[in-house]
């Protein structure tokens, strides 16, 4: 006979389940959070460390090559309108 341990099935219970950090799920998930939701976040994306993760943060716009722009070249690469909304600056998160 199994016995369910009532506190290891309480911790592991969410009343809302957000698929994803960006915009929307991000938001969402801060909402339901502040009306006192447990909330659990799911995220596929890569493991970005603070800092580390960042090296253009420091940039000025001038000390970019293309002042912020996707060259041509690199834009073409890339499935039409993947990089549309990319600046150079954050290239980086799509390569």
């Amino acid at each position: 006979m199994s016995f369910l341990n009532i506190e290891s099935v309480k911790k592991r219970t969410f009343d809302a389940i957000v698929i994803g950090s960006g915009i929307s799920g991000g938001w969402s998930a801060k909402e339901l959070c502040d009306r006192g939701l447990k909330t659990l976040v799911l995220e596929r994306g890569r493991d970005v460390k603070h800092v580390t993760d960042y090296p253009t943060t420091m940039k000025n716009p001038w000390e970019f090559e293309h002042r912020g722009q996707v060259p041509l070249e690199i834009r073409n690469q890339y499935q039409s309108g993947r990089t549309s909304f990319m600046r150079e600056e954050t290239l980086h998160w799509a390569l």
